[in-house]
């Protein structure tokens, strides 16, 4: 939407004369607010971008450290068992190595790491190419 600087009104970008006072827009003005509107949209598209690489950068991170807290206190706990003879190092690592998994699981869906660029909407286990709330394609 272009302003008319005549009377004020807001009108379509496209159009080259106001249909409120027969304002005759020049052809430099005409091409100005193209050109601007072709700024905004390549800069509205470059902070989609910035902001989806973010988050598939902190998907990778949060689920790196997840399945790390899943896995790893197993060997640990199992070492400690083979060394001690003491049952509860296996058990106390898995419990703990669950809960700081959850935790960090949590940590990335509340972060925004799995959330849409678009409209902000939560992405469920299973949210495929699209986003189930604005339809709009995702490029992960």
């Amino acid at each position: 939407m272009k302003i008319c600087p005549k009377c004020k009104e807001s009108i379509g970008d496209e159009l080259e004369v106001c249909p409120f006072c027969k304002y005759q827009f020049s052809k430099e003005e005409i091409e100005r607010v193209k050109k601007e509107r072709q700024e905004a949209e390549d800069s509205a598209a470059r902070h989609i971008e910035e902001k989806r690489a973010k988050r598939a950068k902190m998907r990778v991170i949060f689920s790196v450290v997840m399945i790390c807290f899943y896995i790893v206190p197993f060997p640990i706990g199992g070492a400690l068992v083979s060394l001690t003879g003491n049952f509860n190092f296996i058990i106390g690592f898995a419990i703990a190595g669950m809960i700081a998994g959850t935790a960090v699981m949590l940590a990335g869906i509340i972060g925004g790491a799995f959330r849409c660029p678009y409209c902000e909407s939560l992405l469920y286990k299973n949210y495929g190419k699209h986003c189930v709330n604005c339809g709009k394609q995702l490029y992960y």
